[in-house]
């Protein structure tokens, strides 16, 4: 039996250990296959590191070329990443297989099987061999980063010796001279290639290959036309509207500018689409064609946004109400700033093109920066900008705003216009351009955040059928409509400001690769000390935390709804259960998104930790008001600007902090409440989940009057009232039989409880008035006094002299005959 026992045990150890080896043998056949491909890789790498070393030694690098190095290492950069994470589960398995064999035996212990041993070794040496591709992979992006680094700095600095480096003057005569020397640079072989091209373009272009672009554009134009009719009926100049708002004239401005551009630039769209489709064209005449449609795009939309902005069909609708002298000199300073514009593109090509000397290139930028440079000065006349009539406070806002800086936009002109005299042109040139176009970036934005505002609060305000049909999906009234614009017009203005800050950084040097880079390293983590920041991860736990706080509101009201209704639970212990399912959800929500940004909860945990010792030492109190505070914040029994009764103290919610509350008083005098007496005690909030209320107004009315009458005209009196919703309706009470009079109250709801007592106040007074229009008397308190005769006495008796005369209006003591 033991034979039979030690063979059975033989022959499971034997299993094992072919199981084990087999095991073992499919992940090396593949490992083999991975390593070889690595080697390969690190070959390729080391030689595409070495010969980006040797390209820091040159001295003729153009733009083109840094951002195609650059485009290389992060190539390599990104394949080296590749190889780790792919090395990194066969690291993990050869590990947890060393872990599944066990420790190695001591001197003093049972030595290991041969097999065990041997396979013991394999995995040993199979996970150095990984470790080792795992360091070297690692070690190639600290050299590719050295690499960028060193490769961004000369590309800095060449740009900075590049545009502040100063040359000669442009009344130089060596300068002319150089600029009419066509030796040496690609002129005369462009022209001719231009002559050649303007003579077979015409030949070479096939046209039945061109058909299905044209179709395409001019369908899409079509379409854009047919909903720029469907916006300007909606949001264009109406004929009704004598006084347009701001905002309403910004809108219908742009569409009308959209409207005058759409033909010029379908046709330029046709042009280009043509000599693109068909590529017919050489690259350099390629690129003269694209620069010359470009420049007349920009002249294009500068010509229709001026003529709509300062000349529209109706002169009511002007976002600038000037003069119309004015407007036509600021019209087309516009139009030339544009065509400056576009000269500049020209030439830049042109001399990229012909491969122009450097005279030419500097006095290309002279004339184009100091024409730029003077258009910009003489827009910024203080004459130009008198505006006539009434001034919106939006152009109030942007004029002051204006004013501050027109000074010193025309000081820092001319003091560039000075630098390209004295030789700093490319400095000029830079700085002029560079200027002009943030200052066009920013009222493109702001053209775009106008337009967003005015259709967003336009289709909400339940005019349109889109926002009637948003506002009855989503269940919206008023003020939800209005909250929903605000959050869209947010969100829409972060947006903006965003493209903002990346199109300045843009136009102000900065390469979109560069950007990219900083962007991705943004979104993907970057490291602060220890603590690893990731806007990915942020934004990833905040759509978790609001989710799940979401699910937790729809199975909580499924609960209360629909489940416990059908229990024999009461009313709290529903209640409870609903609260308690809140909590965890809260909790739950809180740990996913702490969990998912990536904070460590053992952080967390040591902070609980110590609250608990500060508690323990005597910090009830503090740790009490703490936690009402945050009470106070997420479960929001008040608010900032609630009206609020709290004890003998009454007024408005001013700042909710962490440790108290602080109340104003109607005496505009301030209350600090602690945050566990609002907790603990007893509160009024008259405006906590909207400012609706019930106004009671009192009134009586003499025993003679028609109770009926009497309804009906306070029921009127409130209804007539524009604090006073007309649903629910106001209605009349009768009260009680007064010792003097029928007492009526008037009941009626208000759009804003906060205008309670002034709202009181006007319906007193038109009472007062109504009833006396009427005929009916609110009568005073009255007495009747009965004396009983006492045979023997006869006296006179003054009801005055016993207390008894009325204080009522129109009381008078009365003389009591004698006996």
């Amino acid at each position: 039996m033991k034979i039979l026992n030690a063979m059975s045990q033989k022959a499971l150890f034997i299993f094992y250990v072919c199981f084990l080896s087999i095991s073992l043998a499919l992940p090396v056949s593949a490992n083999e296959d991975l390593r070889s491909k690595f080697d390969a890789a690190l070959t390729t790498w080391e030689l595409e590191l070495y010969e980006r070393t040797q390209d820091l030694e040159r001295k003729d690098l153009s733009q083109g070329d840094f951002e195609t190095i650059r485009d290389d290492l992060d190539r390599v950069r990104m394949q080296s990443r590749e190889f780790i994470s792919r090395l990194q589960p066969i690291q993990n398995q050869l590990t947890k297989q060393l872990k599944g064999l066990g420790p190695v035996p001591e001197k003093n212990q049972t030595h290991e099987a041969e097999q065990i041993v041997i396979i013991r070794q394999n995995l040993e040496s199979e996970l150095s061999i990984v470790n080792s591709q795992i360091k070297q992979a690692e070690l190639i992006s600290p050299r590719v980063d050295e690499l960028v680094g060193r490769f961004n700095r000369i590309e800095r600095q060449r740009f900075v010796d590049e545009v502040f480096s100063r040359g000669p003057v442009p009344v130089s005569r060596s300068l002319w001279r150089e600029v009419f020397e066509l030796s040496g640079t690609d002129w005369k072989a462009f022209f001719i290639q231009l002559e050649l091209a303007q003579s077979t373009v015409g030949e070479q272009i096939e046209w039945e290959e061109v058909i299905p672009l044209w179709v395409i554009v001019l369908a899409a134009a079509f379409v854009l036309s047919l909903l720029l009719r469907v916006m300007r009926r909606r949001y264009g100049v109406q004929s009704d509207i004598v006084n347009p708002d701001y905002h309403k004239r910004v809108l219908a401005a742009s569409l009308n500018a959209l409207k005058r551009a759409l033909i010029p630039v379908t046709f330029l769209t046709l042009v280009v689409g043509t000599f693109v489709w068909t590529n017919v064209l050489d690259p350099e005449i390629e690129q003269m064609a694209e620069a010359i449609i470009l420049g007349l795009l920009f002249v294009t939309i500068a010509e229709a946004i001026t003529k709509a902005t300062l000349f529209p069909e109706r002169s009511s609708w002007r976002v600038l109400d000037m003069a119309v002298p004015a407007a036509q000199k600021v019209r087309i300073i516009a139009i030339i700033i544009a065509f400056t514009f576009s000269v500049d593109l020209l030439i830049r090509v042109l001399n990229d093109v012909v491969h122009a000397s450097a005279s030419q290139h500097l006095l290309g930028k002279f004339f184009t920066a100091t024409t730029m440079a003077v258009l910009v000065i003489l827009l910024h006349r203080k004459s130009l900008w008198n505006l006539v009539g009434a001034v919106p406070e939006e152009i109030s806002r942007v004029s002051r705003l204006w004013s501050r800086f027109r000074i010193t936009i025309v000081a820092f002109m001319s003091v560039m216009i000075a630098a390209a005299f004295i030789g700093f042109i490319p400095m000029a040139h830079f700085a002029i351009f560079n200027l002009v176009a943030t200052l066009e970036l920013f009222l493109l934005l702001l053209l775009a955040h106008v337009i967003v505002h005015e259709v967003a609060h336009y289709e909400l305000s339940g005019e349109a059928d889109i926002g009637r049909s948003l506002r009855s999906v989503l269940a919206l009234d008023d003020d939800g409509a209005d909250r929903l614009g605000f959050w869209i017009v947010l969100c829409v203005g972060c947006g903006l400001v965003v493209l903002g800050i990346i199109g300045t950084l843009l136009i102000w040097g900065m390469s979109g690769q560069r950007l990219f880079g900083i962007i991705q390293t943004g979104l993907t983590g970057f490291k602060i000390g220890e603590v690893r920041i990731s806007f990915i991860d942020i934004a990833v736990a905040g759509l978790l935390f609001i989710g799940m706080l979401a699910l937790t509101k729809v199975f909580a009201n499924v609960l209360d709804e629909r489940l416990l209704p059908k229990t024999k639970l009461d009313a709290g212990v529903r209640n409870a259960i609903k609260a308690s399912v809140g909590y965890a959800g809260l909790g739950l929500a809180v740990l996913i998104g702490v969990s998912a940004a990536g904070l460590d909860l053992s952080n967390i945990a040591i902070v609980a930790g110590a609250l608990s010792v500060g508690i323990g030492f005597g910090l009830q109190s503090i740790v009490n008001n703490f936690v009402s505070g945050l009470i106070l914040i997420f479960e929001r029994p008040i608010k900032q600007g609630d009206w609020v009764v709290v004890g003998n103290e009454e007024g408005h919610v001013k700042k909710i902090k962490v440790r108290a509350t602080e109340i104003e008083t109607f005496d505009r005098a301030s209350v600090i409440i602690p945050n566990s007496d609002l907790i603990s005690g007893t509160m009024k909030n008259w405006t906590h989940k909207s400012k609706l209320g019930r106004l009671e107004v009192r009134v009586g009315v003499s025993y003679d009057a028609d109770e009926e009458k009497v309804r009906d005209i306070l029921t009127q009196i409130a209804s007539e009232h524009s604090g006073v919703l007309s649903r629910p309706e106001p209605y009349v009470l009768f009260m009680d039989f007064g010792a003097s009079s029928l007492d009526f109250e008037l009941r009626c709801f208000l759009k804003d409880i906060e205008n309670k007592m002034s709202i009181a106040s006007d319906l007193r007074f038109s009472i007062r008035k109504a009833f006396q229009n009427e005929g009916i008397k609110i009568p005073f308190p009255q007495q009747d006094v009965y004396i009983k005769q006492v045979s023997g006495v006869s006296k006179s008796i003054d009801v005055s002299d016993q207390g008894f005369e009325d204080v009522g209006k129109g009381s008078r003591s009365k003389k009591l005959p004698s006996d």
